[in-house]
């Protein structure tokens, strides 16, 4: 779990004294997030009666212990920098699925590619073109980009997935991965930021499930 959640950090003071108190969670998360300057690099920590979150830059360490649900909302708001309210969704949204290292290698090119063949590169990939493009437009040009790691306990075993949001002016995505040798796959699906914020907080408050639209 360490090496999932701060590779490369173990030997830090804040990072050891982090993974000293994982024993005592029921679940933990580290998040990233960026936009335009707006960023926060945190790890927050869910027990049964409380949740504390920790910042994980020197220059903006800082330590919070929040109990009620409303506060732990607010905080949620306050790290994705939205203040909107998710809205139930109609009707379910349309999926892709690829490979994790597909994936990575077309997210690395997508600075260098043209939107064309960054499109028809993920929609040989998904074997969804019309999808594939929407997602294509925010991979190029996004403008926030986000990173959850999340770790959940049950009967003293943890499980592991990753997740990435990206947004552009076209719209917004998640994409999430498990963490097994023999599941290395994504799945990428459209959800806004406000949708991620409250399926974020119902995942500090309730769930041992994976984030979903």
């Amino acid at each position: 779990m360490a090496q999932f959640l701060f590779p490369g950090e173990s030997k830090r003071k804040v990072i050891t004294d982090l993974l000293h108190a994982a024993s005592g969670s029921l679940r933990i998360c580290r998040l990233k997030f960026d936009e335009d300057g707006y960023s926060h690099d945190v790890c927050l920590h869910v027990h049964k009666d409380k949740t504390i979150i920790t910042g994980l830059r020197e220059e903006d360490a800082f330590g919070y212990e929040l109990k009620e649900p409303e506060a732990i909302k607010r905080a949620c708001h306050y790290l994705f920098n939205c203040f909107d309210y998710a809205h139930s969704r109609t009707m379910s949204a349309p999926a892709l699925f690829l490979s994790k290292e597909s994936y990575e290698e077309i997210n690395d090119q997508a600075g260098g590619w043209t939107l064309c063949v960054l499109a028809e590169s993920l929609g040989a990939e998904t074997g969804d073109p019309d999808s594939s493009a929407e997602l294509a437009k925010v991979l190029k040009h996004r403008t926030v980009s986000g990173e959850l790691r999340l770790c959940s306990q049950d009967g003293g075993t943890w499980s592991l997935q990753e997740a990435y949001f990206l947004e552009a002016a076209s719209g917004a995505w998640l994409l999430r991965s498990c963490c097994k040798p023999a599941q290395d796959y994504i799945i990428a699906f459209p959800l806004t930021r406000a949708e991620l914020c409250h399926a974020f907080a119902e995942w500090l408050l309730h769930s041992t499930g994976p984030i979903s639209p």
